[in-house]
């Protein structure tokens, strides 16, 4: 995958593009700055829109490679904070598409009594 030209590559670019094209509604964060305390307020707004999504029966896919900080990727995130207008010394936080997904059960859970101690 590591070989743009590649059909493997390829193959996985057509398929996302795909998702991403024809996603219904995308949904993203954005803060004024990129400080530590306005990344962890970023991760509890963007918590509180997945279970408000999932309270909805909505679904979110994180669509975060574009917001990656290395030197392969810096026209990709240069684009997407253009794109959505997400100016100087602002950060786009957290990017998604946002819709129906498949109907999955929830995951096993122990019982907390069971996760608790006493010391």
């Amino acid at each position: 995958l590591a070989d743009p030209q590649s059909t493997a590559f390829q193959q996985g670019l057509d398929i996302n593009r795909e998702l991403i094209e024809t996603a219904m509604a995308h949904i993203w964060v954005a803060t004024e700055d990129n400080s530590r305390q306005t990344q962890l307020e970023a991760g509890r707004a963007w918590v509180r829109i997945n279970l408000k999504a999932t309270e909805l029966g909505l679904s979110t896919q994180p669509l975060s490679q574009a917001l990656q900080e290395y030197p392969e990727v810096r026209s990709h995130f240069e684009e997407v904070h253009e794109m959505l207008k997400v100016g100087d010394g602002s950060r786009l936080q957290m990017l998604a598409r946002l819709g129906y997904g498949p109907q999955i059960d929830p995951s096993p859970r122990w019982p907390f009594e069971t996760r608790l101690r006493n010391v």
